[in-house]
């Protein structure tokens, strides 16, 4: 092809040199050529340029490259058919087959890019079809296979990838990037779509951001929504929703107003309404609940259809069978345990419920549990002071006004009638402010805490030097003791006191402290199957243990066991003496041995 073009300029120029021609200052390589070819202008290929009349300084290279041109100017049309209906069309640059002009300053670069393209400026298609059906629609550009194809009425668009923006029509200021986003705009505006398949199904609607591959691609008529992130919104086709991270809000369908940020934060929600959901996996399992506010990883994981709700902190009302409504939870794991709990309120590290279907039920402070309806618990075997940064009491009243107490019972007064009369036994306080039940009478029951225990210091003791028992099944302790605790005691410190160093184990390494030879005490072991001055099994099931005792008696074995690695060690060091000397020894018999079989040696050898 190349040297055919050669061929034809090389006998153009002879026919040139030879035949008179009008506007000298033109290079004309065309057959037939414009009777008024305007001037400046390089035309080369059959049938290009014809209708130049006032046009200057025009490119077209190609089969009727141009050929519509009469008064465009600065015009460069390259390949068959480029530029064939630009009339007065200035500033254009068309490349490939077919490729459009008209208008002024577009460029148009791809078989058929702008094919249609009469009086649209500033606009740039590049690719196959790129812009086909634009006929004058300005300041739009498409890049791509087919991107912005069917435009007939848009403007001020940005298309980029293979068929974005392909069905626009008259929608105008978007920004499509990635293959087919936005394929279906129709009449959609001021929409910014990112990501492979972003906003694929959009047609109508406005004022959408979805970055992401397979971003808001089902929205069609969808208003004012954000979608960032892989599969974000995928499904939605409602409005003012803002969704970001990795498929958050993917299966949302006509749900409305909701937030999701985070990794498949709302995921699973298909109508409800108005909810906020951040954190990863936030809300993921909601679908109809509405006006939820789940702020933490996890948070609210497990509702469903619950309303109104307010969970705050990782993991806050997620766990199985948290469904209620208008709940609020604050806190790491708080409310995780409120299962089909309504109007219930939890704040603190982990404070939850403490059976189902709880209602109006309130714990506050870390670890609190609450276990029936219409209650308020403060805090896990807290103080709660009122007027008072240091409780002494589970509830400690400070009112601030000298013999005052702070308390008031607004349906309880002196004037209402008693409920119960005749009564020898009422509420007092003692010399500390702590109430106390009192009586009228000298031979009437006192308080407990008055008839047999008295304060002393920080510390209550008894005033009778009485033993305490805790539980049902014993009646008194035995003797030398004080305290016994059916079921157990389960504590994080134990301290026993020792009273003097006769009871401890330090009288083993005592000079004369006899210790067993080990025969003997694997005769004893075998015999009785426990080791010396340890109490048999049958002993301890019957006695118990006493744990100083037993504790000693341990440390005494440990230590008869040091002694006896001490021993060895010493019984060893002698035998490795023992071994040394009679190596020594050894070597000097080797030695003389071999002088001897020299000396013999020798007196044969002279012999």
């Amino acid at each position: 092809m190349f040297k055919n073009y050669l061929f034809l300029c090389s006998i153009c120029l002879v026919l040139v040199s030879v035949i008179p021609v009008l506007a000298q200052t033109n290079y004309v390589v065309n057959t037939p050529n414009s009777t008024t070819p305007g001037e400046n202008n390089v035309v080369v290929g059959p049938i290009s340029g014809t209708s130049i009349t006032t046009g200057v300084s025009n490119a077209f290279f190609g089969y009727r490259a141009g050929t519509g041109n009469t008064e465009g100017s600065r015009n460069t049309y390259l390949g068959a058919f480029a530029g064939t209906k630009s009339f007065f069309g200035n500033d254009n640059t068309s490349v490939g087959n077919a490729a459009g002009s008209g208008g002024e300053s577009n460029t148009f670069i791809g078989a058929q890019a702008g094919a249609s393209n009469v009086s649209g400026d500033q606009n740039t298609f590049v690719g196959y079809q790129a812009g086909y059906k634009n006929v004058m629609n300005k300041y739009n550009t498409y890049i791509g296979y087919k991107a912005g194809y069917s435009n007939n009425g848009g403007f001020d668009n940005v298309f980029v990838g293979n068929s974005a923006g392909y069905s626009i029509n008259k929608g105008e200021a978007n920004v499509f990037l990635g293959w087919t986003a936005g394929y279906s705009n129709y009449d959609g505006s001021y929409n910014v779509f990112i990501g492979h398949r972003a906003g694929n199904a959009n047609r109508n609607s406005n004022y959408n951001t979805f970055i992401g591959a397979n971003a808001g691609t089902r929205n069609i008529e969808g208003i004012e929504n954000t979608f960032i992130g892989y599969n974000a919104g995928f499904s939605t086709i409602s409005n003012s929703n803002t969704f970001i991270g990795f498929s958050a809000g993917r299966a949302n369908d006509t749900g409305q107003f909701n937030t999701f940020v985070g990794v498949q934060a709302g995921q699973s929600n298909t109508t409800g309404n108005s909810n906020f959901m951040m954190g990863t996996n936030a809300g993921s399992a909601n679908t109809t609940g509405t006006a939820n506010f789940f702020l933490g990883d996890n948070a609210g994981g497990s509702n469903i259809t619950g309303g109104f709700n307010v969970y705050l902190g990782a993991n806050a009302g997620n766990g199985a069978g948290v469904n209620g409504s208008n709940n609020l939870a604050i806190g790491f794991e708080a409310g995780r345990a409120n299962v089909a709990g309504i109007n219930n309120t939890f704040l603190g590290f982990r404070a939850d419920a403490g059976a189902n279907g709880l209602q109006n039920a309130t714990a506050i402070g870390n670890n609190a549990r609450v276990s029936v309806s219409n209650a308020v618990v403060l805090g896990e075997a807290a103080n709660v002071g009122i007027g008072t940064s240091a409780p002494a009491a589970k509830l400690h009243l400070v009112s601030g006004v000298e013999n005052s107490a702070g308390l008031r019972f607004g349906n309880l007064t002196s004037g209402s009638p008693a409920s119960a009369t005749n009564q020898t036994k009422f509420l007092s306080v003692d010399g500390s402010g702590n109430v106390i039940l009192a009586s009228t009478t000298s031979g009437g029951r006192e308080a407990a805490s008055e008839s047999l225990w008295q304060r002393n210091g920080r510390y209550l003791t008894s005033k009778d030097d009485n033993a305490v028992i805790i539980g049902s099944n014993v009646s008194k302790t035995p003797v030398g003791y004080r305290l016994y605790v059916q079921d157990g005691i389960l504590t994080e410190k134990v301290k026993v006191a020792i009273k003097n160093t006769a009871d401890w184990s330090d009288k083993v390494f005592a000079p004369s402290y006899k210790l067993r030879p080990l025969a003997e005490v694997e005769q004893f072991i075998q015999t009785h199957q426990h080791l010396p001055g340890v109490p048999s099994a049958e002993e301890v099931v019957k006695q118990g243990v006493d744990v100083g005792q037993m504790d000693a008696k341990l440390l005494e074995k440990v230590e008869e066991l040091t002694l006896y690695s001490i021993q060895l060690q010493k019984e060893n060091q002698q035998q490795q003496q023992i071994n040394h000397q009679q190596a020594e020894e050894l070597k000097a018999l080797k030695k003389e041995q071999a002088e001897m079989k020299q000396l013999l040696q020798e007196v044969l050898r002279r012999k």
